[in-house]
């Protein structure tokens, strides 16, 4: 379920819910599913990446979560949402994806969290996945041409704190995006199945 900006206003009181829950929740490691909540959204408020979530729950299948059903919290998670990884992704949504929309903002912050949940693209946390290098070579541009160092806007550090802090998801499952009209003829990228383009940004899996 991809949620728009308009549906994480309609639901603020159930991410504020789902909050409290967890911690009410915390002595017996369990959560209710409440309406409006994904595998994506009660993972980061609780800091479990989202493989945890799946493999504590085996037996229920999280692409149609029922209400009022109890899921396992694995132990032992570390929060995604620490100083450092919001400082580099304030930072790597501006240099970017700066100018373009929020929403396009937040399905880049998206990217990131969907490769250091992998972990199979530099680490675990959003600095590892920024400055990640295959075969010498940067896998964000930002990187190598110093924009990552730019000065956040408001807006990039409002996407990050959606993605780190309410776990905002604009574009499940991608693992890539770019500018087509940036983007050379014959790049790998383009044999990516598409999920979803905002602005100038295709994002793939």
């Amino acid at each position: 379920m991809r949620f728009t900006r308009a549906m994480v206003g309609l639901f603020a009181g159930v991410a504020v819910s789902c909050l409290t829950m967890t911690s009410a929740f915390a002595a017996t490691n369990t959560v209710t599913v409440q309406p409006g909540s994904t595998m994506w959204n009660i993972s980061k408020a609780d800091g479990i990446s989202v493989q945890s979530m799946e493999n504590a729950n085996s037996n229920v299948n999280p692409n149609d979560l029922e209400v009022g059903t109890q899921l396992v919290l694995p132990t032992g998670s570390q929060s995604y949402d620490t100083p450092g990884n919001l400082y580099w992704m304030e930072h790597v949504i501006n240099a970017e994806a700066g100018g373009e929309s929020l929403q396009a903002q937040i399905a880049v912050g998206d990217v990131i969290m969907h490769r250091m949940e992998s972990g199979s693209y530099g680490g675990n946390s959003v600095y590892d996945v920024v400055f990640q290098q295959t075969d010498g070579i940067y896998q964000f541009s930002s990187v190598p041409n110093g924009y990552i160092y730019t000065t956040p806007d408001a807006s990039s550090i409002e996407a990050a704190k959606d993605v780190l802090q309410n776990g905002t998801e604009e574009v499940p499952g991608a693992l890539v995006f770019y500018n087509p009209a940036q983007t050379p003829a014959g790049n790998w990228v383009w044999s990516k199945p598409t999920i979803a383009q905002f602005g100038h940004l295709v994002f793939a899996q």
